[in-house]
This record gives structure tokens, sequence and C-alpha cells, in this order.
């Protein structure tokens, strides 16, 4: 069951699954146009310092814009098979922009679906942000395992907020397996161009 784009507001359960997000600790923004997205990103690369934006997953026409708008403030790449022998120096003052097959508004949960780009992309630089588009925000888990049997994919990852754990005296840390911080941006406008 999906719901249709309401222009400048979110649908119901769009608001749902980004209220969900910000309770599992991500920075949620809900963007109606490709310039509200770049403020967001913006805004938020700005507040967490970053130095270095990589794109994991994302069109290349969405790439090519992103680029061509971030870089500005961050030098921008996108990720390639290269990358792979560099991982190390992807973690350090970077945010990962990827992009996200579904979104689970039952439990605040981003999905990726077989791209290992938007996975690297969610889970190396210190910070990351997961875009979808509203008309992908899933219910619940029933949708996506149909989603799942659907598309048959080899891989899936689904990202619940930034990484912590807590060691046996329940010392929280932050960010040891993953982003320190992470933002979750659902997009009412085509994002694949």
């Amino acid at each position: 069951m999906r719901e249709e784009t309401t222009g400048n507001n979110p649908t119901p359960l769009a608001r749902r699954f980004l209220a969900k997000c910000k309770e599992n600790g991500f920075q949620v923004a809900y963007t109606p146009s490709y310039n509200d997205l770049l403020s967001v990103l913006s805004e938020w690369s700005t507040g967490w310092g970053v130095g270095k934006i990589v794109l994991g997953g994302v069109s290349a026409g969405l790439a090519e814009r992103l680029r061509g708008a971030l870089s500005v403030q961050s030098p921008c790449e996108v990720l390639g098979e290269a990358d792979l022998e560099k991982l190390g120096d992807l973690r350090a003052g970077s945010l990962g922009v990827f992009r996200a097959r579904a979104g689970v508004a039952e439990t605040g949960g981003l999905v990726i679906i077989d791209d290992w780009k938007a996975n690297l992309a969610s889970l190396i630089p210190e910070y990351s942000v997961g875009l979808l588009k509203e008309s992908e925000v899933l219910p619940d888990y029933w949708e996506l395992s149909s989603l799942i049997r659907k598309s048959r994919p080899a891989g899936l990852a689904i990202i619940s907020g930034p990484s912590s754990t807590s060691d046996i005296e329940l010392t929280h840390v932050v960010g040891v397996h993953g982003p320190v911080a992470c933002g979750c941006v659902v997009a009412g406008f085509e994002l694949d161009e």
C-alpha cells in the first residue's frame, strides 16, 4: 500500500516513518524539492564539520547535481571500484550520502537492496545520510517482505540509526562500528534522474 505524494507536506505514513527515525537517533527532514534537499545536506554537513562527501548508490544524474552543488563546500566523490582499496581514507570527517530503496515506518529503518556502493556510503564514513522517495516508505516488515520476495536480492541492509554499543559496564559508545551520526531525508520529488 503506497501513498501518493502530497506536495509540500509528507503523507501520514512518511510522517510516521520520520518520527520513528528521529526516535532512533537520526536527523530527519522532508524535502519537497531538490533545492530543499541541498539546503538540508549543506546544513547537516556544516554542523557535523564534514570535510569530504562520498556518494554511493545514487543515480548518475543526482550524483552530478549533488557534486556540482555541494563540492563548493566540501570535495564530493562518487564511490567506484578503486575506493575499495582506500576504505580507511573514507572514514574521518566524511559524509556518506546513499540511496535507500525503502523505509519501514514500523521501525524507522532505511533499507538498502543489492547495492555495495550504498552499503559503503552508509557504513564507512563518520556521518551518513540516506535518501529515499516518499513513495518508497512502507508501513511494516510485511510490505518489505513482499518487496524482497519480488526482487529476490542477493544482499540487504537495514540501517536503524547511528552505530552504538555498550560494554559489560553499560558504558555507551557511539560510532565504533559505523557512523557517529545519521540523517534520513524523505524526498517528495523524483530522486533518480
